[in-house]
């Protein structure tokens, strides 16, 4: 048996010989230690905190040409021989993969470490919680509700091919909606890796004045509209990071398909992704086929530069070599950052003379992917724009719009950014304001 005080390197290194004995050719092993915590509240008190600590075995494996990906919560040695037996006999039942590649060869070099703050195991956080809350009062909201969860993740990757990594990272992570009364409500994020980069206060407040400035709405007739949107808007409503994974793009489900060099954008938008943003939120300096990460250029003075890779797809489109986004399967952005840009958040609201103001929205759907035709819900306080100026709350519709469209009418861009995760938005982002021009505004059903 292994040792009460498991060593993450100790359960990788003996599942990658224990899959090496079962004849495997390539194989890929990330053990995650996770420490996560929770803190939910509603009506102002707190509901629940919560501890989870995890041991995680995540295992690609290949036999034969024969690909499989599978993980366990069970890291004894008996477990462990179980597991991979299972998934053995399981990868040689499927049939031969017409998309395998070896496994990239290392050794790498990583980056020394992703964002990680130690601060981030033993933050006070039910006090956080009480700082949001009581601002969200102050700032004229009856009652809140949210979440404040941390991640303390430490990962060890080995594998078959000499790749042999450790990474750690820390995140700490806020939503709070704030209301006014039962249809009046604001929310506020703070998303951050370190202790002394999280403000729950601001959260809180900012979604105090939200609910407060949202009391009393109208419903808003249909049309076209000049909307500026929230960077958690913002951050949903363009997913082009993830729509620029080769394998979205080879299945169709990705509204760039074909457009590789192609404009897709307005010259001042940039999208990045980035292994790790220095001081941003998560990140990680290797993918689960241990290649490094770094910076990809998706998006660069509008036109589509980079597809996402692993090393199946990048031979499948005949590139040299991963772009290090694995996803053994579908490659994928570790950090998706948009470029700033030049005029606050008053100027952009003052420019756009008359229109609508988007914080929040849920429930996007996509009727078309390859075309980016999709619809959402704004949630929680929006306004119209009247003279330059924040007026009217309005409610009760939807926006239906296409992201190619949206990308050619950007018409201003934010000089202050936002990190955003939460459940709309899982993977972590850098987003700006954002007025785009002539977005479609339909009635919500039951408006």
């Amino acid at each position: 048996m292994m040792s009460q005080q498991i060593k993450q390197e100790e359960v990788a290194q003996f599942a990658l010989d224990e899959a090496k004995r079962l004849g495997c050719n390539d194989v890929s092993v990330l053990c995650a230690k996770s420490n996560d915590s929770q803190v939910r509240f509603a009506n102002n008190d707190i509901t629940l905190v919560n501890n989870v600590r995890n041991i995680t075995l995540e295992v690609y494996l290949s036999k034969g040409k024969k690909r499989i990906v599978g993980s366990s919560f069970n890291p004894t040695e008996d477990g462990i021989k179980r597991f991979l037996g299972n998934l053995v006999r399981s990868c040689e039942a499927l049939p031969v993969s017409e998309d395998y590649v070896p496994l990239p060869v290392g050794p790498f070099r990583y980056k020394s470490h992703a964002n990680f703050d130690p601060n981030v195991e033993d933050a006070p956080l039910v006090e956080l919680v009480r700082q949001a809350i009581d601002e969200a009062g102050r700032a004229g909201a009856l009652r809140a509700s949210g979440s404040l969860n941390t991640e303390v993740t430490d990962l060890f990757m080995i594998t078959s091919a000499s790749a042999q990594g450790a990474d750690k990272q820390t995140q700490i992570l806020l939503n709070i909606r704030a209301f006014a009364d039962d249809n009046s409500s604001g929310q506020g994020l703070s998303c951050a890796s370190y202790v002394n980069e999280f403000h729950p206060d601001r959260a809180g407040r900012k979604a105090g004045e939200y609910a407060k400035k949202s009391l009393g709405s109208k419903l808003v007739n249909e049309g076209k509209y000049d909307i500026v949107f929230s960077p958690t808007v913002v951050s949903n409503i363009l997913p082009v990071a993830s729509s620029a994974s080769a394998f979205a793009i080879e299945s169709g489900n990705s509204f760039l398909v074909d457009k590789l060099g192609n404009k897709v954008a307005v010259d001042k938008l940039g999208v990045e992704d980035q292994g790790v943003y220095d001081r941003g939120l998560g990140g990680r300096v290797f993918d689960d086929e241990g290649m490094p990460t770094g910076t990809n250029e998706i998006v660069l003075h509008g036109s589509f530069l980079t597809m996402l890779h692993n090393s199946s797809t990048a031979k499948k489109f005949g590139k040299e070599k991963s772009t290090g986004n694995a996803g053994i399967i579908f490659p994928r952005p570790a950090t998706i950052v948009f470029n700033e840009g030049d005029v606050s958040l008053d100027e952009m609201i003052r420019e756009t003379g008359d229109g609508l103001f988007v914080t929040n929205n849920w429930y996007t759907r996509f009727q078309n992917m390859q075309s980016g035709d999709y619809s959402t819900v704004p949630r929680d306080a929006a306004f119209r724009i009247e003279d330059g100026e924040l007026g009217q709350p309005v409610a009760g519709f939807r926006l239906s719009d296409s992201i190619p469209r949206q990308l050619l009418n950007i018409e201003m861009i934010s000089n202050e950014r936002e990190w955003i995760k939460w459940w709309e938005v899982s993977t972590p982002t850098l987003a700006p304001y954002m007025m785009i021009k002539d977005v479609g505004v339909t009635r919500a059903v039951g408006s």
